[in-house]
């Protein structure tokens, strides 16, 4: 048996101090972690209510902290929105894919275009949302972001074995 929960971290910028709370609960397996880059209030605690009884939830308001945050931990997907205070959501993305982790993405926006969506697509994200989103769609999206993230690491595992074991 495992002790999981939502751990929310945040960083304070003008110290450079991450923050967490974590809410513990015991469960039979480990929770994925996922990432929620938003800086408004309400749809960042709407994600986290939905999300957090099912996977280990960690929570940024600017694009500065997501970074720190993927830096420091193992995401399995991130969920980003594109009007960031600091970096445009689009330029996160980019260097998420620049750092080389496997880490699945949704982009949501309320400003949304059409060369928006296909920017974020061509930038490898696997989905991009509207706000107001529905809270349903998007537990569906993250459940198959997270699923089909474990499924190809468990595709490349026995790659990484072979070329990493002696012989």
């Amino acid at each position: 048996m495992h002790l999981v929960g939502c751990v929310i971290c945040r960083y304070d910028e003008a110290s450079d101090q991450r923050m967490c709370v974590e809410h513990v609960m015991a469960t039979g397996a480990s929770q994925p972690n996922v990432l929620i880059v938003e800086d408004q209030e309400g749809p960042r605690k709407a994600l986290c209510m939905i999300l957090s009884s099912f996977y280990r939830i960690y929570m940024a308001e600017t694009a500065s902290a997501a970074l720190k945050i993927i830096g420091e931990s193992h995401m399995d997907l991130v969920i980003m929105d594109v009007g960031l205070p600091d970096i445009s959501g689009m330029e996160l993305l980019r260097r998420v894919r620049a750092s080389g982790q496997a880490v699945k993405v949704i982009v949501v926006t309320g400003r949304g275009s059409l060369e928006s969506a296909e920017e974020a697509m061509r930038l490898g994200a696997e989905a991009y949302l509207l706000k107001p989103f529905n809270l349903l769609e998007v537990l569906d999206l993250v459940q198959q972001g997270v699923k089909t993230g474990a499924a190809e690491l468990a595709m490349r595992l026995p790659m990484i074995t072979r070329t990493v074991s002696p012989g």
